[in-house]
């Protein structure tokens, strides 16, 4: 079987195009809200307070431990994913404590998909 990407081994993209794919999706920088997110969110993670490997650590378990069984399900499989990008951020922050456009993007997800689940369930996350 044929690699379906073969024919464009030998591609030769045009400088211009190479200039605009190298630059961010998203130019603006991060709301007041999501900054203190951020804020809050590398304070925990340096203190201690969250642990990124412990979806755990995540819960605001007086929210977490009144909800019912499915709801905890699902607040547990939103977890798994919120926590694999507060891996990546913290990661990133690591690297050099300022907001890269990556950092941004991360943000700005992560705090939609929290938002978001939070409005269904309740304040559930601690972040």
């Amino acid at each position: 079987m044929q690699n379906p990407f073969q024919q464009y081994a030998d591609a030769v993209i045009a400088p211009e195009t190479q200039v605009r794919l190298n630059q961010p999706l998203a130019t603006d920088s991060l709301n007041p809200e999501e900054e203190a997110f951020l804020k809050d969110l590398t304070e925990k993670l340096e203190k201690g307070g969250l642990d990124p490997m412990n979806t755990r650590t995540l819960f605001n378990r007086a929210v977490y431990d009144k909800l019912s069984e499915s709801e905890q399900e699902a607040t547990d499989m939103t977890a798994i994913n919120v926590m694999g990008i507060l891996r990546q951020i913290q990661r990133l922050w690591a690297e050099n404590h300022h907001q890269t456009f990556q950092i941004q993007n991360l943000v700005h997800t992560v705090f939609r998909m929290k938002s978001r689940f939070e409005e269904k369930h309740g304040d559930v996350f601690i972040i």
